[in-house]
């Protein structure tokens, strides 16, 4: 049984200040970190449930999920990425003090043709700073517009909420793999290992060393290696492999990963979060990478919830840093050949991600600034010869890295636009585009400056 604990804020015990050595003591956003939050993590774990046209919330369970490594400098996610965005609002002043877009399993599995013969409910979980004061809780979902609308909200008593203890496993190995720093002013990166039994602790920390150098090898990584930290955790699986990895294969791993998600061979989920979330709460994280123990190709990358990628694939390194643009900057898959089991964007309204665009006026691209004077939007390319096979025309050189509107991303063959030819985000390319580039950035910037 797990042990419940009730925490009263305010004692001194849980008094501290943030001073990260690349900012000033005196930065008004530490002060407000201090002013309305303490040192730990506050994990609300909850079901989520419905069908394509409905969805219920219900709170399973509060944990206090360790000291807090999450950004503390820029409180508000100013870019507002997500399908869903948290907002954690002070009750004495009604000023939001913290909030952060996300993607959930649940959101993209209710665009499924499942979705609209059923309903099912999910695992979900979201992590805020432990508030000192009274708070409420809103959660915010796009329209069919594009546009937040609050879906669901509730209220925390923080003097007196109770809370689980921080999950514990004695097999559970904590490796600090690279540390530049203050958790608190860094992005950390966690790995996790599923399909790994007791005797393949140097096969984890191989493949661990595989996605730090792959994901450090690519930029915009490489330049800001020293803006992270990363941690590996390994905790060992009954059997090797992962469910679903040849037909009738269904090892009992430990984080429940699995091929076959929503009916796609290659789409690589788990079906616990609780569970992923425990064992990645044993080391500080901002960002969680699950590491699979097989060859078969696949993987999956979801804004602000993990990474999934097989470790011993053809193109692992690739599908490692492809799965990092989603997880990290919310990028979308700028293709539009491959199946996918949920429905496509609507070419009507301008999407949220930073690298696609159904809006075609060059005055108001959402990378224009980007773009040479005098590039044609649309840009031409010779999408019809790609289109049957002759994939050498991504590497034209009269078009590689250059800026503009190319038709096709998203999913969509017409009336959606990416940014340059090609990208990591596009094919097995070895570079992210200026404009994936550039939003990889902005979020980066908002865990350490």
């Amino acid at each position: 049984m797990k042990s419940i604990v009730k925490f009263t804020l305010f004692s001194a015990a849980v008094l501290f200040a943030i001073a990260c050595t690349s900012a000033p003591k005196t930065d008004s956003n530490y002060e407000a970190f201090n002013r309305y939050f303490t040192d730990s993590t506050l994990r609300i774990d909850f079901w989520h449930s419905g069908n394509d046209t409905s969805e219920n919330f219900a709170i399973a369970k509060y944990i206090n999920d360790g000291p807090w490594a999450g950004r503390t400098a820029h409180l508000l996610d100013k870019w507002e990425l997500g399908l869903y965005f948290i907002k954690v609002i002070d009750q004495q002043s009604g000023e939001v003090i913290y909030s952060q877009g996300y993607n959930s399993v649940f959101g993209e599995w209710q665009t499924t043709a499942e979705a609209q013969k059923s309903t099912q409910k999910f695992m979900e979980a979201f992590r805020i700073p432990w508030p000192k004061g009274n708070v409420t809780v809103q959660l915010e979902k796009r329209d069919a517009n594009n546009n937040l609308q609050p879906i669901w909200n509730f209220n925390i008593d923080a003097k007196s909420i109770v809370a689980e203890k921080r999950f514990t496993d004695n097999r559970a190995k904590l490796t600090k793999v690279m540390d530049n720093g203050d958790p608190k002013c860094k992005a950390d990166i966690v790995i996790v290992g599923d399909g790994y039994t007791a005797n393949d602790t140097a096969v984890f920390n191989n493949d661990v060393k595989t996605f730090v150098d792959a994901f450090f090898g690519t930029e915009p990584f490489l330049s800001r290696k020293s803006d992270f930290n990363v941690w590996s955790v390994f905790a060992p699986s009954p059997k090797e492999g992962i469910n679903l990895q040849e037909a009738d294969y269904h090892p009992e791993n430990i984080l429940g990963t699995s091929f076959y998600t929503f009916g796609i061979e290659r789409y690589v989920l788990s079906n616990n979060e609780w569970t992923v979330k425990d064992y990645a709460s044993v080391a500080p994280y901002d960002f969680l990478v699950i590491l699979m123990n097989t060859n078969k190709y696949g993987g999956g990358g979801i804004f602000n919830l993990y990474i999934t990628a097989a470790a011993h694939s053809p193109h692992n390194q690739y599908v490692m840093v492809h799965e990092m643009g989603h997880h990290i900057a919310g990028l979308a898959d700028e293709y539009y050949t491959s199946d996918v089991a949920y429905a496509p964007a609507n070419t009507k309204v301008e999407p949220w991600e930073f690298n696609v665009t159904a809006l075609l006026n060059p005055d108001s691209l959402k990378w224009a600034d980007l773009v040479a004077p005098g590039t044609p939007i649309p840009t031409p390319w010779q999408k019809d010869e790609y289109e049957k096979g002759n994939t050498s025309v991504l590497h034209d050189s009269t078009l590689v890295g250059k800026v503009g509107a190319y038709e096709g991303g998203n999913y969509l063959s017409k009336g959606m636009y990416r940014p340059e030819v090609n990208c990591i985000m596009f094919s097995k390319n070895k570079r992210f585009c200026k404009v994936c580039t550039r939003g990889i950035n902005r979020v980066i910037d908002l865990y350490v400056n």
